[in-house]
């Protein structure tokens, strides 16, 4: 029996507009991984804290949330991509799917579990397809292996993560959505860390790296005595 495959393209959710009193960092980053390897839970227990279990809605969900990375506000926005690729040899299929997605985002988390082998297998493909959709080296791509407490049933040694990342260039994490929070924690601020930095070695403004309230508005008073003034100088 074949493996389900996603047989359409997933629309992005609507954006939501970043808020008026704030000018702050934009990031958006792309989630990527087989089906069951806690991509969901994940993003959910960093942006909340919450743990959620196994729950993944394979529904491709957009999340957004002002966090603070290092002083910098940002406005963060997560696409969470339905676990459509379930073995190596159908993954050629699915890409294209995905390529919207990787236009879109700065960054990229690709996750496997520690307990699924073929999760392991499917995150080369899609670091190489994600690197010829965006050729820029410096599009981070950080690689997790989720799952970590479940080491009774481990079938990829955290050797293996390292061993893969050192191969493309990449860099990687081990973590447990459901026992260590700071973990999972870490992962994102990273991610974030390096697409704002990203941003300011490539665009090289400045405006955007910090929290700039809305200027306050003009005293009336002020404006009035002002506008007197000048009537009294034209009459003389």
């Amino acid at each position: 029996m074949r493996p389900r495959i996603m047989s359409h393209n997933y629309l992005l959710a609507p954006i939501q507009e970043l808020p008026s009193d704030f000018l702050v960092k934009d990031v958006k980053l792309a989630v990527l991984g087989t089906g069951s390897v806690g991509k969901s839970a994940m993003i959910v227990r960093y942006l909340t804290r919450r743990f959620i279990g196994d729950y993944e809605p394979n529904t491709g969900n957009l999340y957004s949330r002002l966090v603070h990375v290092e002083g910098d506000q940002i406005f963060l926005q997560i696409q969470d991509t339905p676990g459509c690729i379930e073995v190596q040899e159908d993954i050629a299929q699915t890409l294209d799917s995905l390529s919207r997605c990787l236009k879109w985002a700065d960054g990229f988390l690709l996750v496997y579990s520690i307990t699924d082998y073929n999760s392991y297998r499917s995150i080369r493909p899609l670091y190489q397809h994600i690197r010829k959709i965006r050729p820029d080296a410096k599009t981070p791509v950080v690689i997790v292996g989720n799952k970590g407490d479940l080491t009774h049933s481990r079938q990829v040694a955290v050797n293996d993560g390292f061993q893969l990342a050192n191969e493309l260039g990449s860099v990687f994490l081990e973590v447990s959505t459901s026992d260590n929070y700071q973990g999972v924690c870490d992962v994102f601020q990273y991610l974030c860390k390096e697409v704002s930095k990203a941003h300011s070695c490539g665009s090289g403004d400045k405006r955007r790296c910090s929290v700039i309230p809305r200027p306050k508005s003009p005293n009336m008073q002020d404006l009035k005595r002002r506008f007197k003034q000048a009537l009294s100088y034209k009459i003389k």
